[in-house]
């Protein structure tokens, strides 16, 4: 099956399985990728979290969000600029900062916050469909977050998705770039040591 075929295949499957978890085991599973990624040493030194708005099939990221602020941290979510893949993140203090989006998904409002341009030492959360045994990760086709990790490779990337939707190898070309950490509710993997020493 030719990559493109395959990578759509997997699509519709990771989302068809998604929408079918109930709201209990979605609430437990949240709950452990949530205790997972604040329990990070990486996670509680960074003074900045990159962070997306979780959708409701999403991975969730409200809790995180509202977390980062108790713990005094720079939040920067982001922002689609165009759709050909150009995003860029801001700063938000609150949940009242957001509006929808491209995609229906929640955005900064850039009237209300500051664009975020120096990343060193941010903790950048990837979301995903699904991520295999090497941290190599299914996106939701869109590029956005391939082409912003294409420029900022050497931040921390951590990929959070459910066990269910792990793969053992996901199909994947010599420019993507994987997460150094992925997070489920149940595990903690650490790719980094797998990489070279450029860190791709």
């Amino acid at each position: 099956m030719p990559v493109t075929e395959e990578k759509i295949s997997l699509r519709k499957k990771y989302k068809a399985l998604r929408s079918g978890f109930s709201p209990d085991l979605k609430k437990f599973m949240d709950e452990g990728i949530f205790e997972n990624i604040v329990s990070l040493a990486e996670y509680r030194r960074c003074a900045l979290l990159l962070t997306y708005v979780s959708a409701e099939s999403e991975a969730d990221t409200h809790r995180l969000i509202a977390r980062a602020f108790e713990d005094g941290k720079t939040v920067a979510v982001p922002k689609s600029l165009d759709k050909n893949g150009n995003m860029a993140f801001y700063e938000i203090h609150s949940f009242d900062e957001l509006k929808k989006g491209y995609f229906g998904i929640y955005e900064p409002v850039p009237e209300k916050c500051g664009e975020i341009s120096l990343f060193d030492g941010a903790v950048c959360i990837v979301p995903a469909l699904s991520y295999d045994g090497k941290g190599f990760r299914l996106g939701y086709g869109k590029g956005f977050y391939d082409r912003f990790l294409s420029e900022h490779w050497e931040m921390l990337k951590v990929g959070i998705c459910y066990s269910q939707c792990l793969e053992e190898s996901l199909p994947h070309d010599e420019y993507d770039i994987p997460a150094d950490i992925v997070i489920t509710e149940i595990s903690v993997k650490d790719h980094r040591k797998e990489k070279g020493s450029d860190g791709k």
